[in-house]
């Protein structure tokens, strides 16, 4: 059936009703129908094929760093200081839909800038200002088009043992962290603290004063700036609980920890 003859019709909320047409130039795409009224109306609207430099993705979320995005980091265009670990088992926010989910593995991503989701690499007047030599995830991306899915992630994605696996020291620090502050545990004793099981609140604050212990010792041993430690170890619990649904606020050498409210 041609499309001319096509019954197939769109019934927008106004009662307008489209038909499609075959008709395109370039970039534009036409659609034919009729008003309420029956009379011919014709609407037009164009698709992009390729990146337009919106910025819409680079305010969404930041990138993932890939083991081929090494070069980047070898030749500066991006340092330690502008990417950071999100750990197993942490909340990351999907740039697909928007939502957030937990992560089943380690993953590697530029920082956003403070308080937003806005890669810190973008800029509102220039766009990208490593556009040349962005991460391999912005170039495969196609916000115009179906390819939205990045596969065998598990396989391409850059993680800690990559950039310190020959780095004894650091590697112990790292597995000492995921023993003792894992944050499947984590999870699991604040679901049992919103039980009124009051004792994990000791348990929670050990993983934090342990994770602090750690941040506080490599700065001293192998003094390792603040903007680093994000890679090393992830955000501290501090920077993570609220989105496990807890607030914890620092008060001297305590921490008064609470479960934030669920809205009914």
């Amino acid at each position: 059936m041609s499309e001319e003859n096509s019954k197939f019709e769109i019934l927008l909320p106004d009662g307008t009703v489209y038909r499609p047409e075959k008709k395109e130039t370039k970039n534009t795409h036409y659609i034919t129908g009729y008003d309420p009224d029956g009379k011919s109306k014709k609407m037009k609207f164009s698709t992009k094929k390729d990146c337009e430099r919106c910025g819409e993705c680079c305010r969404r979320d930041t990138p993932i760093i890939l083991k081929e995005d090494m070069p980047l980091l070898i030749e500066g265009i991006i340092s330690e200081r502008d990417i950071y670990t999100i750990r197993e088992g942490e909340t990351i926010r999907s740039s697909i839909d928007g939502e957030i989910y937990y992560t089943s593995m380690e993953l590697i991503k530029i920082k956003p800038i403070f308080g937003t989701y806005t890669c810190l690499f973008y800029d509102p007047e220039e766009g990208c200002t490593i556009y040349e030599k962005r991460p391999s995830v912005c170039r495969i991306y196609e916000c115009w088009s179906q390819n939205i899915t990045l596969t065998g992630i598990e396989r391409s994605r850059l993680t800690r043992s990559d950039l310190f696996g020959k780095i004894e020291l650091l590697k112990e620090v790292i597995k000492k962290q995921e023993e003792k502050c894992s944050l499947y545990r984590f999870q699991d004793l604040i679901e049992e603290l919103k039980k009124d099981k009051s004792e994990n609140t000791d348990k929670i604050a050990e993983m934090i004063l342990y994770d602090l212990y750690l941040r506080d010792w490599l700065k001293e041993k192998l003094s390792i700036s603040d903007d680093v430690l994000p890679l090393i170890l992830g955000r501290s619990f501090l920077d993570i609980a609220p989105f496990f649904g807890l607030i914890i606020e620092r008060e001297g050498e305590n921490f008064v920890i609470k479960v934030i409210e669920e809205e009914e």
